[in-house]
């Protein structure tokens, strides 16, 4: 389960907030229904370089996003960059095929360009056979992940984030002038309890660890009066801040790497309630000096470079009830 992959959520909802149509009713229901699909591509030795796709399929992913959302006016002024002004409160849970995870957060917008946010998630899971596992901890003396028995750890994430978005209509008019631009500044803590490891997964992502982690996107997108309702590209940086949070994996495994994603994407308005994102990933990831062999074996690596391949093919379906 790729970080990047549940979020798309969260970053379109900043980036689209000043176009979708503020709703008669304070609460909203949401129900996101995402997919995604990852190709092989192979891994090659060496600094950094691309790395083809040699398979059509590796992996899949899919969720669901229950979310409510209450919005108050706040701070609210009589100018058109605080008329808008508002604190919305959201409350949600994720599920996936191998987690649980209850989501909240709460989100201030002091001016019509600026956004903060502050929330967490709490979740835990379990494992599918040997193909998807949804917690489990680092053996380095057997060279593999080890499964963990359902809901016996929790993984605990608390964040907070600042947005800045702009929309050209805004000083020049016009339903076909709307190229918008957001930038967002992410940070948070991630850890997993129940566990001495330093190196754990979690939603099948492997190759994790206790510590604090920034995420930075950046999107540029165009806004259409057409059922193709937006077409954009967005990059996202991620990673954390401190290598030695991998401890004694930190100098050779190259701990604070930063994961540089970039994402085409589109959406589809069918109607105020149904709107489809498109997306496509292009991803690095660490080159190793050594040949790779499995998941299994990587945080014993060694670290030389950085290795661009297509990562994925999403689609989610954001259904407001």
């Amino acid at each position: 389960m790729k970080k990047y992959f549940l979020s798309l959520i969260l970053c379109t909802s900043a980036i689209f907030a000043e176009e979708v149509p503020q709703p008669e009713s304070p609460l909203e229901l949401s129900l996101a229904t995402s997919a995604a699909i990852y190709p092989e591509a192979e891994h090659k030795t060496g600094s950094s370089h691309f790395s083809k796709v040699n398979g059509v399929y590796e992996s899949a992913d899919l969720a669901f996003e229950l979310n409510a959302a209450y919005t108050l006016a706040f701070l609210k002024g009589s100018d058109e960059l605080t008329e808008d002004n508002h604190l919305t409160f959201n409350a949600g849970v994720e599920v996936t095929p191998v987690s649980l995870a209850p989501t909240a957060s709460i989100v201030l917008s002091p001016v019509a360009f600026l956004e903060f946010a502050v929330g967490g998630k709490v979740g835990s899971g379990w494992n599918v056979g040997d193909a998807f596992y949804g917690i489990a901890e680092y053996n380095a003396s057997k060279m593999e992940y080890e499964k963990r028995d359902a809901f016996s750890s929790w993984y605990l994430n608390g964040w907070f984030s600042g947005t800045f978005q702009f929309d050209l209509a805004a000083i020049w008019e016009g339903e076909f002038h709307h190229v918008i631009a957001s930038a967002t500044y992410k940070a948070g803590y991630q850890t997993l309890t129940g566990t001495d490891a330093t190196i754990w997964l979690w939603q099948n992502d492997y190759a994790l660890a206790d510590g604090w982690i920034y995420e930075q996107e950046y999107i540029l997108g165009y806004q259409m009066p057409f059922r193709l309702s937006m077409i954009a590209v967005g990059t996202t940086l991620s990673g954390h801040y401190d290598s030695n949070d991998y401890g004694e994996f930190a100098s050779n495994y190259n701990g604070d790497f930063m994961t540089i994603d970039i994402w085409p994407m589109a959406e589809i308005s069918f109607d105020k309630k149904n709107r489809v994102y498109i997306l496509a990933n292009v991803s690095s990831r660490r080159s190793f000096r050594e040949k790779y062999k499995d998941d299994d074996h990587e945080p014993l690596m060694t670290a030389c470079g950085r290795e661009w391949y297509f990562d994925s093919f999403a689609m989610q379906w954001m259904h407001l009830f």
